[in-house]
């Protein structure tokens, strides 16, 4: 059962119409031929059990006359009247006493029949069997029994059938055609829903629609069916334009994780993941890689003063050209800032490391014109190997940084290799920087001051501030050391801070002993980066008691090389407030010489690299005096610093430089040994 069952559910709904239709319709003819059959058995067998009736009661009545008579041959000869009947198979009369009296076809032994009052029949599949009783005025005389052949019935039904069945058949064919046209109108549309689902599912292309005419049911189907689609088909879209979006984010994503945006360079994360992978690849295979680092000298002047979009077109041409002295294995990246970092794999010798490093200066040495602006950069690169130097990553990157700081503090536009003492010196620059950060705290810096006279009087005009740092382990520290880490750190803002507040306090407490002198006071850039700045000097002075002509604040040429607009405007309002500004350490650098003009500076001090040699040496001699020249057109003083011995000030004097510094006149002292000095000097003047 269950066999067919699953067979059932297997077939398709057309073929489950069609078992249906042939089970309906047949079934239907099937009933009506049976019942139809069933009507005629039934009126043929009437037929002949009425026409056996009518016999045996026609025989009855005759046979009265030789029941009463006794006469057998007469009796013979009136059941002999039926064999005319074809139905009639046997008849016989039987007396009062139920024995047979005479018969007709009768089978031997035939079973005599009770006396009946009445006529009766016995109808059964093959015959039937009449008993009539025999009469004369109420007074029963025998019976007479007749049996008839159903046999022409079953003729007459084999005729029937043989018409009916055909007819029947007939009727089946012709109900299935008219059912399986008429089927076709509930199928097609189903089998049209089937096709496109199974194209749509095949294909996957929700374009596909079913066509089917509008009906209450199955085209109500079909609409939602299509609507269906038409939301698939919209919202495949709308996936297909979000995976494309996403796909485009994904990719712009890793750009991002992966690219520089400006330069369009491998960015640090990228960068760090190749250096990694080269350092394996350095010690598995014993070949030499080599790291660089790039820091452009003079990048944060162009982005202050020509704007970012100068800046970023200055690193997009760095990047296009130094890119251009690599080879197509090599690996260069921007890893932030103006800083660029170049890996090198199999390097066979040093040289080649130097070589590239030497063509990457000799480029970025080149003025770089963008726009109508004519630039000029340099960089200072420092390199590290692997796996001479160190086989960890980190450590390399470590020591190319170091590298690269060095070439910085030491001229910029230049390159180093990295050294073991570079990390001696990192270390103790290291312990410098942590130390440096709780000096202020610990009140563990001090002022000397310097004397500085008037070359033409030899009198004592001033002072220039100068900071000391007393570490109670590390001693004395020269500022050479810890002020380049607390201009890095951004602690040369608190210390410059403290520096002009208690130089200030110094000159307040001169100025009340009667000695009116001005003092000279170190400013960085990172100070007149400042907010606030103009206006925290002048409360310094106010809180002092001193007149804001009584400092000068003294510039480096890289402070002004680097100078913003902002950083400008600084200067000027210091200028209006009564505040000289000095350039100090004047020839070192090589652009100062342009801002001159246009900057607020009331004096010059020649660095004492010029004085040094004076005046023995013709160069230096020839350059101090164009100093001199220079800022006399200006209507600028001059101060000379170094000053060691009294040939170098008389060359000085007689070449017109106003003021002078150094060991000659007096080494720097603390507050109060300066004041004894100025105590003396006075005592001297009035003798």
């Amino acid at each position: 059962m269950n066999s067919w069952v699953e067979w059932i559910n297997r077939q398709t709904l057309a073929n489950k119409f069609k078992w249906a239709n042939l089970v309906t319709s047949g079934s239907v003819i099937l009933a009506s031929t049976l019942f139809l059959v069933s009507i005629q058995v039934y009126f043929f067998t009437i037929s002949v059990v009425a026409q056996t009736q009518a016999s045996a009661t026609v025989v009855s009545e005759n046979l009265s006359a030789a029941l009463v008579f006794d006469d057998r041959a007469a009796a013979g000869d009136i059941l002999a009247a039926l064999r005319a009947l074809p139905d009639v198979q046997s008849a016989a009369a039987f007396d009062r006493q139920g024995r047979l009296f005479a018969s007709i076809g009768a089978p031997a032994g035939m079973a005599p029949f009770g006396m009946r009052s009445r006529p009766d029949y016995v109808l059964s599949l093959h015959e039937v069997v009449i008993v009539h009783p025999v009469q004369v005025r109420q007074q029963r005389l025998g019976t007479v029994v007749v049996r008839s052949s159903l046999s022409s019935v079953y003729h007459q039904l084999a005729l029937y059938l043989g018409l009916a069945i055909p007819v029947m058949f007939a009727l089946m064919a012709v109900a299935h055609l008219v059912l399986s046209r008429l089927q076709r109108f509930v199928t097609d549309p189903i089998n049209e829903l089937s096709k496109a689902s199974e194209q749509v599912s095949r294909l996957g292309d929700y374009s596909i629609r079913a066509r089917v005419p509008a009906s209450e049911d199955v085209g109500a189907l079909a609409l939602t069916f299509n609507n269906m689609l038409d939301r698939i088909e919209k919202r495949e879209r709308e996936l297909e334009s979000e995976i494309a979006e996403r796909r485009r984010v994904e990719a712009r994503l890793d750009r991002l994780a992966h690219f520089d945006p400006v330069t369009h360079l491998h960015n640090r994360h990228f960068f760090n993941e190749r250096l990694e992978a080269a350092v394996l690849r350095s010690r598995e295979q014993n070949r030499r890689a080599v790291l660089m680092f790039i820091d452009l000298d003079n990048f944060k002047a162009v982005n202050d003063t020509l704007g970012h979009d100068v800046g970023d077109d200055l690193l997009r041409l760095v990047a296009r050209q130094l890119a251009a002295e690599l080879r197509h294995e090599d690996m260069i990246a921007r890893i932030g800032g103006d800083e660029f970092a170049i890996l090198l794999e199999h390097v066979h010798d040093v040289d080649m490391a130097l070589a590239v490093a030497a063509k990457c200066l000799a480029t970025l040495a080149r003025p770089i014109l963008i726009g109508s602006h004519d630039i000029r950069i340099g960089a200072s690169i420092g390199i590290s190997m692997c796996p001479d130097d160190t086989r960890d990553m980190h450590t390399l990157l470590k020591y190319a940084d170091t590298a690269m700081y060095y070439a910085k503090n030491n001229g910029k536009n230049a390159y180093r290799l990295f050294t073991p003492d570079m990390q001696d010196d990192a270390e103790k620059r290291f312990v410098l920087d942590n130390n440096l950060r709780r000096a202020l705290e610990r009140n563990e810096f001090l002022l000397h001051y310097q004397p500085q006279v008037d070359l033409h009087s030899g009198a004592i005009i001033g002072a220039e501030a100068l900071i000391r740092w007393r570490h109670p382990e590390l001693g004395l520290i020269s500022p050479a050391d810890f002020i380049p880490l607390a201009e890095e750190s951004g602690l040369i803002v608190p210390i410059g801070a403290w520096v002009l507040r208690e130089a200030c306090r110094e000159l307040g407490r001169w100025h009340a002993a009667g000695h009116p002198v001005r003092m000279a006071i170190n400013l960085s850039g990172r100070q007149l980066q400042e907010p606030g700045m103009v206006a925290s000097v002048l409360s310094i002075l106010d809180e002092a008691g001193i007149e804001a002509q009584a400092i000068v604040l003294e510039l480096t040429e890289s402070m002004l090389m680097d100078a913003s607009s902002a950083t400008i405007e600084c200067l000027h309002l210091l200028k209006r407030a009564g505040i000289e500004l000095a350039l100090d350490d004047f020839g070192t650098g090589y652009s100062s010489m342009s801002y001159l003009k246009t900057l607020p500076i009331g004096s010059l001090k020649i660095d004492r690299s010029f004085v040094r040699d004076l005046p023995g040496d013709a160069e230096d001699a020839a350059i101090t005096k164009a100093i001199i020249a220079m800022a006399r057109s200006l209507r600028m003083n001059v101060v000379a610093e170094g000053i060691e011995t009294e040939e170098q000030g008389r060359f000085l004097r007689e070449n017109g430089c106003d003021k002078a510094q150094g060991y000659f006149y007096g080494r720097p002292l603390p507050g109060v040994q300066m004041r004894q000095l100025l105590d003396q000097a006075r005592s001297a003047s009035v003798v």
